[in-house]
């Protein structure tokens, strides 16, 4: 396993990336990496501010001659989403990513990379740090908990930033240029439930894991058919209560409202002389599962294993009521855009957990129309209304409209054919941007965004290209020096 990236080109970028590898940053424990930026800012001389939420400022003059440049401010975010196989010991409140070469790629040994956006922040700082590249006045925004619900863009104040033009580094197609994402809303349940004692003789329990999904980002990656393990579940448990009565104690499954689950796991109690109908239910449930994913979940598993007897059951027909629901709940690509061949419209069952006496369910939707969101948000509240379940919704963030007339993508398409005789392709992604967040408060701004090839973000699987690195360091150096200038 080769770890050694500061030999890869272009060395100033992967030097400043694999240091940020080594800072625990998960969303919402962002102070060593917070600590970091201030100390490269510190290093380097420049004027810097921590915002009240947390977001780091640093400002740069412009180069020398490039003074009446519109004022660029690049823009990324520090933390990093937490995903990791089952297997893995990892503590992503403690421990440096191990990322090694693989290949074209830089991958992690297990875990979620962090490019998304670690390569992101090393771009901006290698620009920071550079003494060669013309430029005009610079401004580096980097925002806190962007992945947990883009707290730091949404308590951004007007007067944070003093930018021109916003360069989001938050992109993951090196030949794309982005300029429109989706919005986005949470859809949280809160089932009350009840513990009830249960006759235990002749009783027989079991936890049922299903483990080894793909996963993904539940923007960039909801289209492509993936199993989504909360669902998948859900519709086990449904099945399986017409072949056997069993009792529901246990359930939990999914990290992020933003991942597609790769595990959910839940815990039975059936009678004795059920368990060879159950694990044959069990073993053929989990054939039809390989062959319905076979293209996109070749890892899948679906395990039962004998376990102690809990004390409690949840009371049979809350258990069943709720099965209902979470079997019912929407969960996945809802419309395309086919005008850009993106999704339109989708909708995430991230996380399910037992919390006290409640199950708690957390869900994402996202579209760039506010109205098809709410109308999808709608719908999976409604399925959980019915059964007495709570609905709150958070976290609501509006979409980017393209702007094809703006003035900085003018900037960036010409930049990219000059450097490889080639057209970057204008895009918008059904990923959530922080950039429709901050153009909401800051209207005026032109943005664009831009970036490394990423692959397979929020899972165990994320791995960014070596070359794209390198291609968008020429990029990003290549449109710095071709600022617009303010009129005279």
């Amino acid at each position: 396993m080769d770890t050694n990236l500061t030999k890869l080109q272009p060395s100033e970028v992967w030097g400043f990336f694999e240091e940020i590898c080594k800072i625990p940053r998960p969303s919402k424990k962002e102070e060593k990496i917070r600590q970091f930026l201030i100390m490269i800012a510190q290093q380097l001389n420049l004027e810097y501010k921590v915002t009240d939420i947390g977001n780091v400022v640093i400002n740069k003059p412009a180069f020398k001659g490039m003074e009446n440049c519109k004022k660029i401010t690049m823009q990324a975010h520090m933390d990093m989403v937490t995903a990791k196989l089952q297997t893995s010991p990892h503590n992503f409140d403690t421990d440096p990513i191990t990322a090694y070469i693989d290949g074209e790629w830089v991958t992690a040994d297990g875990t979620t990379l962090g490019a998304d956006n670690g390569i992101g922040i090393a771009f901006a700082l290698a620009v920071l740090a550079s003494n060669n590249i013309p430029h005009g006045p610079l401004e580096l925004l980097i925002t806190t908990d962007e992945e947990a619900g883009m707290t730091g863009a949404f308590a951004l104040e007007e007067s944070d930033i003093t930018g021109d033009i916003l360069l989001n580094l938050d992109s993951e197609e090196d030949h794309e240029v982005c300029i429109g994402c989706a919005g986005g809303i949470n859809t949280n349940i809160k089932l009350p439930i009840k513990k009830v004692k249960y006759e235990q003789s002749n009783k027989y329990a079991l936890k049922i894991v299903l483990d080894g999904l793909y996963s993904g980002h539940s923007g960039v990656d909801i289209h492509l058919g993936r199993a989504n393990a909360n669902k998948e579940i859900a519709n086990f448990l449904y099945s399986l209560s017409s072949e056997v009565t069993f009792e529901l104690t246990h359930i939990s499954g999914g990290r992020l409202r933003n991942v597609i689950p790769a595990y959910c796991e839940v815990v039975v109690v059936i009678d004795a002389d059920d368990t060879t109908v159950l694990n044959k239910f069990v073993k053929e449930f989990e054939v039809s599962l390989r062959e319905e994913f076979k293209t996109t979940d070749v890892n899948l598993k679906l395990v039962a294993t004998p376990i102690e007897l809990p004390e409690t059951i949840i009371e049979p027909q809350i258990a069943k009521n709720f099965i209902l629901a979470l079997n019912s709940c929407f969960n996945g690509l809802a419309m395309m855009n086919w005008e850009v061949n993106i999704p339109q419209t989708s909708s995430n069952l991230g996380v399910i957990t037992i919390i006290g006496n409640y199950i708690e369910i957390v869900t994402l939707q996202r579209s760039p129309n506010d109205f098809a969101k709410k109308k999808l948000s709608n719908q999976v509240a409604s399925a959980f209304e019915l059964i007495g379940a709570s609905v709150e919704r958070d976290g609501i963030y509006p979409g980017w409209l393209p702007n094809l007339s703006s003035e900085m993508l003018k900037v960036v398409r010409d930049s990219y054919q000059e450097l490889f005789n080639s057209q970057m392709k204008i895009s918008a992604t059904h990923g959530g941007l922080e950039c429709g967040l901050i153009l909401g408060k800051l209207p005026h701004i032109d943005a664009v965004s831009i970036g490394a090839t990423i692959r397979d973000p929020h899972s165990a699987n994320e791995r960014v290209n070596i070359k794209s690195v390198a291609k968008i360091w020429q990029l990003l150096q290549t449109i710095l020096s071709n600022t617009p200038r303010h009129l005279n």
